[in-house]
């Protein structure tokens, strides 16, 4: 992946590039979650909508899935992080 060079404004606020933004879906009113991992290093990750969450609430199939999916994103959350910890750059 193309890397950008962003710069912070005088208020605070970087732009993100528009091929980033097409590519992630990440439109006017997309919440963004910025987590530091080091002195150095920040990911940015896409909130999830609740709706996107829970497609049909109540539905117990649905939440088996969710849950899988929560469990397969923890792992790889994980796995990203001690790479990231040991210096391996990411694509």
């Amino acid at each position: 992946m193309q890397e950008h060079r962003l710069r912070v404004s005088t208020k605070g606020q970087v732009v993100i590039p528009e091929d980033i933004r097409k590519k992630y879906g990440i439109t006017p009113g997309t919440e963004l979650m910025l987590r530091p991992l080091d002195e150095n290093r920040l990911v940015i990750e896409k909130v999830p909508k609740l709706s996107e969450l829970f497609g049909v609430l109540g539905n117990v199939k649905t939440a088996e899935v969710l849950s899988k999916q929560r469990e397969d994103e923890l792992k790889i959350e994980h796995e990203r992080n001690t790479e990231l910890r040991k210096g391996i750059k990411i694509q």
